[in-house]
C-alpha cells in the first residue's frame, strides 16, 4: 500500500508485529529489495521507498540529515518495533537511526559498508567527470556491469541499470558527496544494536577488509561474506541473503 508521510512517498507490505526498514544505495530506489520483500512480508511489517532524491521521491532534496530524519518518521508511524536495513549508502543511514532511536530499533542488517573513504573529495570529483563524458543511462549500464557478478540474472542486471538511469545527475553526485566525505567511524563506535554485516567476497567498492574493519568497531557487530557476491549482494545472491536476514532479525545468529 503506498503512503505519503511529510512529503515523502513510501510502500508498506504485511502487518507482522515488528516492522522491517528498508533503505537503499546511492541513486537506486526499493526495486534493489525487490527479491526480499516479499518473503520478510510474512513476519513483519516491511516498510520500503525510494529515498531522497531518488524515483518516488526525487523532487525531495537528498540530504544525510533528512534521510535519517524520514527513518525517525517511519519509526513513528510503525509504532512497533522495527528492524533496520540498508544497502551502501543505506548504511549510513541507518547506522545513525540506530543510534538516534535506540528504543525504536531492534536488529540492524547493514550490507556494503564501511567505516569511510579514503580521499572521499577526489572520489566525487572523479564520477563528476565521468558523467560529463557519457549520458547517465551509458554510466548505469557500465555500473550495472561492473557491480553485478555473473551469479545475477540477466534481467536484474537490466532492471538495475534502468533503475539508476532515471537518476538526475546533480541529484546522484550530492548525494555521493553525503556520504564520501562523512567518516562512520564513531557512529559505528557508539552502535548498540546487534548488527549483522553482509559483504560479497567480490565486492570491490566496500570490500571484505572494510567490512571486517566496521565489524571491528561495532560492539555487536558480526561479518557474513557471501561467496560469488559483489557490493549488491542482495541482487548477485537473493536467496543466501534472504536466509542470512531472516535468521538474524529472527535469533541474532547467523546459523550454520
Amino acid at each position: 500500500m503506498l503512503h505519503t508521510e511529510n512529503g515523502l512517498k513510501y510502500l508498506t507490505l504485511g502487518d507482522g508485529p515488528e516492522a522491517v526498514i528498508c533503505h537503499p544505495s546511492l541513486g537506486l530506489g526499493r526495486f534493489l529489495y525487490y527479491r526480499i520483500i516479499p518473503p520478510l512480508s510474512r513476519h513483519y511489517q516491511v516498510i520500503s521507498y525510494d529515498p531522497r532524491g531518488v524515483g518516488d521521491n526525487a523532487r525531495l532534496e537528498p540530504g544525510l540529515d533528512a534521510w535519517v530524519n524520514d527513518v525517525g518518521d517511519l519509526l513513528t508511524i510503525a509504532d512497533r518495533p522495527c528492524h533496520l536495513l540498508g544497502v551502501s549508502l543505506g548504511t549510513w543511514v541507518m547506522s545513525r537511526a540506530a543510534l538516534r532511536w535506540p528504543d525504536r530499533v531492534g536488529r540492524v542488517v547493514l550490507m556494503g559498508t564501511t567505516p569511510g573513504f579514503s580521499g572521499g573529495l577526489e572520489l566525487v570529483e572523479a564520477r563528476r567527470q565521468e558523467l560529463l563524458n557519457q549520458s547517465m543511462a551509458e554510466f548505469a549500464l557500465g555500473y550495472a556491469e561492473s557491480t553485478l557478478t555473473p551469479a545475477a540474472d540477466p534481467e536484474v542486471k537490466q532492471q538495475l541499470a534502468a533503475d539508476l538511469a532515471m537518476q538526475e545527475v546533480e541529484s546522484y553526485l550530492k548525494a555521493m558527496r553525503e556520504i564520501y566525505l562523512v567518516d562512520n567511524s564513531e557512529i559505528f563506535s557508539q552502535l548498540e544494536a546487534e548488527t549483522l554485516l553482509i559483504v560479497g567476497t567480490k565486492d570491490n567498492r566496500t570490500t571484505p577488509e572494510m567490512a571486517d574493519r566496521a565489524a571491528r568497531l561495532i560492539p555487536r557487530g558480526t561479518v557474513c561474506a557471501v561467496p560469488d557476491a559483489g557490493h549488491l549482494a542482495l541482487l548477485d545472491q537473493p536467496g543466501r541473503v534472504q536466509t542470512l536476514v531472516e535468521t538474524f532479525l529472527a535469533t541474532g545468529g547467523i546459523g550454520d
